[in-house]
């Protein structure tokens, strides 16, 4: 734990030389069920997309398999597709492979442009283009004691951002631990040694740090051997982002995530969580080695609309 805490205290000296939101790109999930549970999976073993959300976790993963995930963000406003794998026999080890896209983003620019804005000199379209990332993570863990594991998970990305282009690379740390009794902890050091993003045009982004935290106790309901997972996770950056987060202390703020699963049968699984200032939902079904998942995120206050995801998985 002495490691942990040094890396901490990197980070968050770092991230006072940090860019804004610069990593925001490297912070949209994979994972349905994960969504479905109020965007928590820090201790979730469940996930094909668990060696994102904490590289350790792929320590403790019982089962190899791949996914194939579609989403539509607030109402098809963004789209984002992502291959997820977990492979490995005595290590385990992880890929997923993002993909985010806005098409049809209107570029404006004056009829005259010599001339300052006027009735006689309005704004016109004149170009649509599109943004699109894609984004590399990969993960691997180790055990470190009885129930205690730690991970690491670098990546990679590119972006295309209208008419500009650049490139982003950094590293998450994780640590996961199971009491064996239900209870369960977790964190993950996001751009823990200082993601970076440098753009063709010169300019050089340092993202900012962040720390996930997670606590989870999974149990059996009314001793009908019904699981259930309750977790609760919390996310701290070394940044003020001002009313884009739940709570803020001087230059520091964080948003909280709540879910539970429920699973009446083996093969079915029910989810239900709130992520941030949204209530979220979901199911999924395995049929023998094949898995069916969706999850629905309701239309956030800020009025951007509803998200909603679907996943194919196959475990081996």
């Amino acid at each position: 734990m002495r490691i942990i805490q040094i890396l901490l205290m990197l980070t968050l000296g770092t991230g006072l030389l940090a860019t804004p939101y610069a990593g925001e790109v490297f912070q949209v999930s994979p994972g349905v069920l994960n969504q479905a549970m109020g965007n928590t999976g820090l201790t979730y073993r469940g996930s094909l997309s668990a060696g994102w959300w904490n590289p350790a976790l792929l320590g403790a993963v019982p089962d190899k398999g791949i996914e194939l995930m579609r989403s539509e963000h607030f109402e098809g406003l963004m789209l984002q597709n992502q291959l997820s794998l977990i492979f490995g026999e005595k290590t385990r080890g992880s890929l997923q492979i993002k993909h985010l896209g806005i098409d049809n983003i209107k570029l404006t620019r004056l009829e005259n442009e010599a001339d300052s804005l006027s009735n006689l000199n309005r704004p016109i379209v004149w170009k649509t283009v599109s943004n699109n990332d894609f984004i590399l993570t990969g993960g691997i863990a180790r055990q470190i004691g009885a129930g205690t594991f730690l991970g690491i998970s670098p990546k990679l990305a590119y972006r295309s951002l209208a008419e500009n282009s650049g490139y982003g690379f950094g590293a998450d740390l994780g640590f996961f631990w199971d009491s064996g009794m239900g209870f369960k902890s977790a964190l993950n050091l996001r751009d823990f040694f200082s993601t970076q993003i440098i753009w063709e045009n010169g300019t050089h982004e340092i993202a900012s740090p962040s720390l996930d935290l997670e606590a989870a106790y999974g149990f059996n309901l009314m001793k009908k051997d019904i699981p259930v997972h309750l977790a609760v996770r919390s996310q701290i950056y070394a940044e003020d982002r001002g009313e884009a987060s739940l709570f803020a202390a001087g230059i520091f703020s964080g948003d909280i995530h709540g879910g539970v699963l429920v699973m009446p049968i083996p093969s079915l699984r029910l989810l239900a969580g709130f992520d941030i200032d949204s209530f979220t939902a979901g199911m999924g079904v395995n049929i023998y080695s094949l898995g069916i998942d969706y999850a629905f995120k309701n239309g956030a206050p800020d009025g951007l609309g509803a998200t909603q995801r679907v996943s194919l998985s196959y475990r081996w």
